[in-house]
């Protein structure tokens, strides 16, 4: 992981001596050969007096030839010279033992995306990393790093501040929160063994109690902080999850907290499939956090987007718009199977039609009914339509509608003509009634049902039940004391309602709270410390207080060797042209 330039090709193997005894060896062996070139023969050709006069070869001619001579050798001399210095590093060899061993940590977390500095904090913690590798002394070896929830090496340990500015612009900003005893452990790490280890931490100082507690030893640490105020309003959690009753409506839970100085007013949008299906306008006190749940949501896609608006943006009160939206993926509802027992009924088939592709539904007549109860582990809900078993099921899932016989679950103890539901009798809060209105709905028979101990009557009419429910480990049973063709009940839109909700409250498992499906995974929650965009201007790790990097070095070029063998190119080329234009020979 270690670069020193190209300078170091042959100074790291050889001593200054041996290079001075290669440059003085290699310039007098070009020049001998200039001296011992072989000159050209002479040949007589017969007339020549006709072409050279008597007196010979013109002065000025042999003065120009000379001048090529000498010309040739200084060109000669320059390109071995250049080769040989860019061969020589002029910066001390010892780099490792006289200078430090940096480590440049620039924080890349979700708060380094704020915008209170031109750009964004993380581009102004490059501007200041840049610096700093720009002061570095030519003894001086660094490695640029970023961190967020993992640590990424962005280079090798370098001398050269070009290199490193390189790899300090290829840091890019991160959603996930800073780990910085992980990145503290790897700056440990790759330092081990080095001459004076020095870590150059450049971040806005946002990490919890136990990250600053405990740094790794032997290293020296230094603080560069960025930031310049603290104003963020942020989503910090959104979940939703879907209502079994109607798989297309969602309910959400969703966390706002304000990070600023003063009072917050923002818009909350929820959307899904590109339609608003909920604004809300909150306002928020300094730090307050809300929680907010919101039912009912009608949401057709599977994908829920939250999003704070402002009056006109939200550029004058937040600086950090990472958390300004959320998402959260609704679970797809479980297939079920259910099992219909009974005659031809248009008003069940319709409501059981009503429940969508993700309900499968098989039928039985009414004269198989006892096959019904051996094939219970096989369904999601068993509906008895008018008829009943012999016997009273002791496990499975069901829903009576007018149960009657020696079989039915709820003994009949007569019958009642022209019920009169009594508002007062509904137990609203069940999920069988969620979101179902009983009031209205005209009875013209109902079967006085008994109950046994721990059964339950959701509504009835002043001490005749109409709805009952029983729920025993491994039984749910739901009974309607009527026939629903005998009522208007199909011809209201509780009907499927009260058969969605019989599937949902019998296909769920004890433990839910009655209301909906179990919560996905794909939801947002965000850590509040990365949204806090409060700046620490210190930082104190294990109980000090980190201080500034130290002041910046005059730099020594760190190109001359890369310069001058560029000089040799050019020198190599103006050698091929003058020999071909006759200027050297």
């Amino acid at each position: 992981m270690e670069s020193g330039g190209t300078g170091a090709l042959f100074s790291g193997a050889l001593s200054g001596t041996a290079m001075l005894a290669i440059g003085t060896v290699g310039a007098a062996a070009i020049t001998a050969l200039y001296l011992v070139r072989l000159r050209r023969r002479r040949v007589v050709v017969a007339f020549a007096p006709l072409w050279l006069g008597l007196a010979g070869e013109p002065r000025a001619t042999r003065v120009s030839r000379r001048l090529r001579h000498w010309l040739s050798l200084a060109l000669a001399l320059a390109l071995f010279g250049s080769i040989w210095v860019g061969a020589v590093d002029p910066r001390p060899v010892a780099v490792d033992r006289a200078g430090r061993s940096l480590v440049i940590l620039i924080d890349r977390s979700a708060s380094m995306s704020a915008r209170d500095e031109p750009g964004s904090r993380l581009r102004a913690a490059k501007a200041r990393a840049i610096e700093i590798a720009a002061g570095l002394t030519p003894a001086d070896r660094a490695l640029v790093a970023s961190f967020a929830a993992d640590v990424s090496a962005e280079s090798g340990f370098e001398t050269d501040p070009h290199h490193l500015a390189r790899a300090i612009a290829a840091v890019t900003p991160s959603e996930d929160g800073g780990d910085l005893p992980r990145a503290l452990a790897f700056a440990a790490a790759v330092l081990h063994g080095r001459p004076r280890p020095t870590v150059v931490l450049i971040s806005d100082g946002g990490f919890s109690d136990d990250a600053r507690r405990a740094p790794p030893d032997g290293l020296d640490l230094r603080y560069v902080p960025v930031g310049n105020r603290a104003k963020n309003v942020g989503i910090l959690s959104f979940a939703a999850r879907r209502l079994p009753a109607d798989p297309a409506t969602v309910e959400t839970a969703l966390i706002v907290q304000s990070f600023g100085p003063a009072p917050a007013r923002v818009g909350v949008e929820i959307g899904s499939g590109g339609t608003i299906v909920e604004k809300l306008d909150l306002s928020l006190a300094p730090g307050e956090r809300r929680h907010l749940a919101l039912e009912n949501l009608f949401a057709p896609e599977a994908r829920i987007e939250a999003r704070l608006t402002g009056p006109d943006g939200l550029a004058g009160m937040d600086d950090l718009a990472l958390d300004d939206r959320a998402v959260a993926l609704v679970p797809p509802l479980p297939r079920r199977r259910v099992l219909r027992v009974g005659g031809p009924d248009l008003y069940l088939d319709g409501a059981l039609l009503s429940l969508g592709r993700t309900v499968r539904v098989d039928r039985l007549g009414a004269a198989e009914v006892e096959r019904a109860l051996a094939r219970a582990r096989d369904y999601d809900l068993i509906i008895f339509d008018g008829v009943t078993p012999a016997t009273s099921p002791s496990a499975g899932r069901y829903l009576y509608l007018n149960p009657e016989g020696g079989g039915s679950p709820f003994p009949v103890r007569g019958t009642v003509h022209d019920p009169v539901l009594d508002p007062a009798s509904l137990h609203r809060e069940h999920p069988l009634l969620h979101q179902l209105d009983l009031t209205e709905v005209n009875v013209a028979e109902a079967h006085r049902l008994a109950l046994a101990p721990g059964d339950l009557a959701l509504a009835g009419s002043f001490g005749v039940p109409l709805v009952v429910v029983r729920e025993r480990p491994g039984l749910r049973i739901a009974a309607l004391s009527f026939d629903p063709r005998r009522s208007d009940l199909p011809m209201r839109p509780a009907f499927p309602l009260l058969i969605a909700n019989a599937l949902g409250w019998t296909a769920r498992d004890g433990g839910d709270d009655g209301r909906a499906a179990a919560a996905t995974e794909d939801e947002t929650v965000r850590d509040g410390r990365e949204s806090d965009t409060t700046p620490a201007l210190s930082l104190v790790l294990g109980g000090h207080t980190l201080g500034p990097p130290d002041p910046p070095a005059r730099h020594r070029s760190a190109r001359l060797p890369m310069l001058v063998l560029a000089l040799a190119a050019a020198l190599l080329l103006f050698e091929w042209v003058s020999y071909h234009r006759r200027w050297t020979t």
